[in-house]
């Protein structure tokens, strides 16, 4: 069965479920698995074209930017007017540096869509990293009026009024990025600068600390060890492992009260345990115990006891 576009077979048996295991996936963020399933369902199929639509984003998704170019690239030459795909190859283009290529992609979004607020931002992306940054304003600025909260299209202002050294407007775009987002030390650093800049030091130093605690990696204490209080525990008599007091702890008494009367009722009217001479452990000179004494000295013991139980 063929669908309407480039001819592409509709996915069915095996390649059905590599494809919707990979959607599910890919919409569960799971990238590097849903890029396994789009895989493994090309290789039943090359021509379908969902696959590898998705096989691209999942890859561009992970950042492997030579990838993901390739398979949108592919998919581009199906339906060339995604604005998706259009989008994601500029950016991969940036990441690659590969500017013209990215201001090819970025434009050719525009003339399919021009209220797109991301296709001018990859756009005014561009222009700015080749330092045109007036020409970069006026783009940015066609994608502010399109989505005025667009915290990317505000930062991208900013950062170009900065290189101007028009202060106060990039001071306005930064001051408004943090009424939308407080999670960008970027924003905070450059606000600290522009403040210092305009002589307003308490400022700076509040946008310094900032932006130190979020790039400071977040510890968690590690937990503290419990100690209980003296009382309060007991000792397993064959582990010798501290068990807290309560429900485990009369358990454990339980068990060593038994096997205390036990033992007492074996020991009733036999012979007291010979008592071990133990003369002075001698010691080299780094003040360690000679082990193959030690060694003897407990097999001595281990043997007097057996023989005392078989008595």
């Amino acid at each position: 069965m063929m669908n309407n576009r480039g001819g592409e077979d509709q996915p069915s048996g095996p390649l059905e479920r590599y494809f919707q295991s990979g959607l599910e996936m890919y919409n569960a963020g799971n990238y590097a698995q849903a890029e396994v399933q789009f895989e493994r369902g090309l290789q039943l199929n090359r021509r379908h074209n969902e696959s590898l639509k998705h096989l691209g984003l999942a890859q561009f998704n992970q950042g492997k930017w030579h990838l993901a170019i390739q398979k949108l690239g592919l998919y581009l030459d199906t339906d060339p007017s995604n604005e998706e795909i259009l989008i994601s190859s500029g950016e991969c283009c940036i990441q690659l540096g590969r500017y013209y290529d990215a201001e090819r992609f970025y434009r050719k979004a525009i003339s399919v869509n021009q209220n797109n607020a991301e296709a001018y931002l990859g756009l005014g992306q561009v222009i700015y990293r080749r330092g045109v940054y007036n020409e970069a304003i006026n783009v940015l600025k066609k994608g502010a009026q399109i989505d005025p909260d667009n915290t990317g299209i505000l930062f991208m202002l900013g950062e170009a009024y900065n290189n101007l050294e028009k202060s106060d407007m990039a001071i306005e775009c930064f001051e408004r990025v943090l009424t939308l987002r407080q999670d960008n030390s970027r924003v905070y650093y450059n606000l600290g600068i522009l403040y210092d800049k305009k002589s307003m030091p308490e400022k700076a130093s509040v946008m310094y600390r900032r932006a130190r605690d979020l790039n400071e990696p977040q510890r968690t204490p590690a937990p503290k060890p419990v100690v209980p209080k003296p009382g309060e525990g007991t000792f397993f008599s064959r582990s010798l492992t501290l068990v807290e007091s309560g429900e485990e702890e009369s358990k454990t008494e339980g068990l060593d009260k038994a096997r205390y009367n036990k033992m007492r009722r074996r020991q009733a009217g036999k012979a007291p345990h010979k008592v071990i001479e133990r003369p002075d452990v001698e010691v080299d000179q780094a003040g360690t115990m000679d082990l193959t004494k030690a060694s003897l000295k407990i097999n001595e013991a281990l043997r007097i006891i057996k023989d005392s139980k078989k008595s």
